[in-house]
């Protein structure tokens, strides 16, 4: 019975949004694993019965109806479910509520210490509703946790420009150039930095550059 319910766990995330992949893997097995009870009581029946719905809903892009459902669920269990937080968190999202996905991905990152993904789109969905110093972080604390990704580094760059550090965001921005070279925006948004503080030579050479890696890309495709 287990088996058989994992394996439609990992089915039904096959086919999850992309923005949701990634961490809610992570929690495939939690999910299956109410199933390897021998009893299970009739609440806890309903719990599950909610949880399926609201990830169907999910997928069919229904979000209000999805987050109703894990609404019920959560009322329905004593447990903080770090994976419904988040999926909450995404059903906000996608509703461009970006205040609400902050609250839920702030439960998430309290009942799940740690997590990259997690912390990273908290730090995203803070900065979404400008409020970059508290942004900044998560973001700080998603980069020692994951100091390989350049967007990483890349958001880090935005906040310290929008709260008028202009150095710090210049470091950030190269930084995410140096992990990652193919990212046009990196150059572009490093190139319109330099031109507002007046660098206008250097802001040429990065638009250009910028401009390289346009045509490449282009080459590519």
């Amino acid at each position: 019975m287990a088996k058989r319910a994992s394996v439609a766990v990992k089915h039904r995330l096959k086919f999850a949004p992309v923005v949701v992949k990634a961490v809610a893997k992570r929690f495939a097995h939690r999910l299956a694993g109410s199933y390897v009870k021998t009893f299970v009581s009739p609440p806890e029946v309903s719990a599950e019965i909610h949880k399926e719905q609201g990830f169907l809903h999910f997928q069919l892009g229904e979000y209000t109806k999805a987050r109703d459902e894990f609404f019920f669920y959560l009322e329905q269990v004593e447990e903080r479910d770090t994976g419904i937080f988040y999926m909450l968190a995404m059903c906000y999202k996608n509703m461009d509520d970006y205040k609400e996905e902050a609250d839920f991905l702030k439960l998430a990152e309290r009942t799940a210490k740690n997590d990259p993904d997690i912390i990273n789109a908290l730090g995203e969905s803070l900065y979404n509703i400008e409020e970059y110093a508290e942004a900044i972080i998560f973001l700080e604390k998603a980069r020692r946790l994951a100091p390989g990704v350049s967007s990483i580094y890349y958001r880090l760059g935005v906040c310290h420009e929008k709260l008028k550090k202009s150095a710090e965001a210049e470091h950030f921005y190269k930084q995410a150039i140096a992990l990652d070279p193919s990212q046009l925006e990196y150059r572009q948004t490093l190139g319109f930095l330099l031109k507002s503080g007046d660098r206008h030579k250097e802001s040429i050479a990065c638009l250009r550059d910028a401009l390289h890696v346009a045509h490449r890309l282009n080459r590519r495709s």
